[in-house]
């Protein structure tokens, strides 16, 4: 199943999370390394930093989520929604099962 992550900056935490975006962007790497991540990246304004995860359940998917080094020193909050993908690509391209057999290969 999919999931976006949507975690919300903190203003009053700017400075933490400058300090910890290096351990913030390892974690990011290491999602996506794993299959678990499709998309990451802040919104324009960066309010924002959006996910789109792959998981076995919602709960599953808090879970890692929370394990993001921002989300662990609560330097951004976090909500996660499941989300019922139908589409990827164009049309005559990959369906959503074959995104998430490539993002299970190794």
């Amino acid at each position: 199943m999919w999931y976006i992550v949507l975690s919300r900056s903190r203003p009053e935490k700017e400075e933490s999370k400058q300090l910890y975006y290096e351990e913030h962007r390892k974690w990011l790497d290491d999602q996506h390394r794993l299959g678990r991540l499709l998309f990451s990246g802040p919104t324009s304004d960066r309010a924002y930093g959006i996910y789109i995860m792959l998981a076995k359940s919602k709960s599953e998917a808090e879970r890692i989520a929370a394990q993001d080094p921002h989300h662990v020193r609560g330097i951004r909050t976090m909500e996660v929604l499941e989300w019922n993908a139908h589409r990827a690509f164009r049309l005559d391209g990959p369906t959503i099962a074959d995104v998430e057999r490539m993002a299970s290969e190794k």
